[in-house]
C-alpha cells in the first residue's frame, strides 16, 4: 500500500514537472514598428532674373530731339525754299524757340527783347509767326547782326509797318539808337494781315549783302546792301508804337545757319 502510494506520489511528481514543461508558453515576438519615410526636403524654388533696366542716356535723346527739330524745320525749308537757288541743304539749326516772347509797349515807345546772348551769325535763315496787338499805328520785327549794344548798337532791324490802310515792311539801318538808312526803302505787300490781333510770319534769308524775303509763304523778292554796314552780329524782337498801349508777339521762331 505504501509503496502503491509512494509510486503514485512519484508519478504525480513527474506528470507535474513535464506538465510545467509543455505549459510554458512560447515566448512573443515583438509586433513590427512602422518605420517613418524619411521627410522630403523641398528645393529651393527658382527666382526669376530680373532683365536689367536699361540706363536713359540723357545726352542721346537730347541728340534724338535735336535731330527730330532739324527735320521738321528742315521739311518748312523744304516746302518754302525748294525751288530756289539758296543753299539751305548745307546749313544747320542754331536756335529755335521754345516758348512765346512778347515785346509790351506803351506809346510813344521802342523796346526789344534779346533772342540769345550766345547766338550770332552773318548768313542765316529766320523765321518768325509776329503778333501784333494795338488800337492804332504799330512796328513790329526783328533785329539781326547787331553789336552787343542791342539798343545802342549798329544793326539791321526787318520791320512790319502797320500804317493808317498801308500794309508795309521794310529792312532798316539803326546806329546809336536812331535811324541811318534803307536798303530796301518801304515797300507795300498785300499778303500781310494788318488785322488787330493778326499773325503774320515772315522768313528773312541773308546772304552776305543779299536779303530774301517771305511773307506769309509769299515772296517780296531779294533787295542788296552793297555797302555791308554789318556783317555778323545778334539777334533780338524789337517793338515801337507812337501812342496807346500795344504789343508784339513772336512765336515759332528759329534761325537756321547758311554754311
Amino acid at each position: 500500500m505504501k509503496r502503491f502510494t509512494y509510486v503514485c506520489l512519484i508519478a504525480l511528481v513527474l506528470l507535474s514537472a513535464c506538465s510545467s514543461l509543455v505549459a510554458q508558453p512560447a515566448t512573443s515576438t515583438p509586433a513590427a514598428t512602422n518605420t517613418i519615410p524619411p521627410t522630403f526636403t523641398p528645393l529651393p524654388s527658382e527666382t526669376p532674373t530680373l532683365v536689367p533696366t536699361s540706363t536713359p542716356n540723357v545726352t542721346a535723346t537730347a541728340a534724338a530731339q535735336a535731330t527730330e527739330t532739324s527735320s521738321g524745320v528742315l521739311n518748312e525749308l523744304d516746302k518754302l525754299l525748294g525751288d530756289t537757288d539758296i543753299p539751305y541743304q548745307q546749313g544747320h539749326l542754331a536756335w529755335q524757340q521754345q516758348k512765346s516772347i512778347s515785346v509790351n509797349l506803351t506809346g510813344p515807345s521802342w523796346d526789344y527783347a534779346e533772342v540769345d546772348k550766345n547766338l550770332t551769325a552773318g548768313n542765316f535763315i529766320l523765321k518768325s509767326d509776329i503778333t501784333w496787338q494795338a488800337t492804332g499805328i504799330i512796328v513790329c520785327g526783328v533785329t539781326f547782326r547787331s553789336e552787343p549794344d542791342l539798343k545802342k548798337g549798329k544793326q539791321y532791324e526787318f520791320v512790319y509797318l502797320r500804317l493808317s490802310g498801308l500794309p508795309a515792311w521794310e529792312i532798316e539801318v539803326f546806329e546809336f539808337g536812331r535811324f541811318k538808312n534803307t536798303p530796301t526803302k518801304t515797300q507795300y505787300a498785300g499778303a500781310i494781315d494788318q488785322g488787330n490781333g493778326a499773325t503774320n510770319q515772315v522768313v528773312l534769308i541773308a546772304q552776305d549783302e543779299k536779303f530774301t524775303l517771305f511773307i506769309n509763304g509769299d515772296s517780296q523778292g531779294r533787295y542788296f546792301d552793297y555797302s555791308k554796314q554789318r556783317m555778323d552780329g545778334a539777334f533780338a524782337f524789337n517793338g515801337s508804337q507812337d501812342s496807346g498801349k500795344g504789343s508784339c508777339k513772336f512765336e515759332n521762331s528759329w534761325v537756321w545757319i547758311l554754311e
